[in-house]
């Protein structure tokens, strides 16, 4: 257990350092992942939306008798 503990804190340290680097290369680098997480989750809500408009009546409701 105690050496998962500094195996995450070591890993926790590098991305921190990493990020640190990656906001002095691009300062707006939050806005842009806020940006593309937001286009992400559109793009989820677009695609079942149209995933709901291209089902049968039957599939959409499953309280009808379907006459064949």
């Amino acid at each position: 257990m105690k050496d998962n503990e500094q195996k995450k804190e070591v890993i926790e340290k590098q991305f921190q350092e990493l990020l640190d680097k990656a906001k002095e290369l691009y300062p707006d680098i939050d806005e842009a992942i806020a940006t593309l997480n937001n286009m992400t989750a559109q793009t989820t809500n677009l695609q079942d939306y149209l995933n709901l408009t291209l089902q049968t009546p039957a599939e959409t409701a499953n309280n009808q008798i379907t006459l064949a």
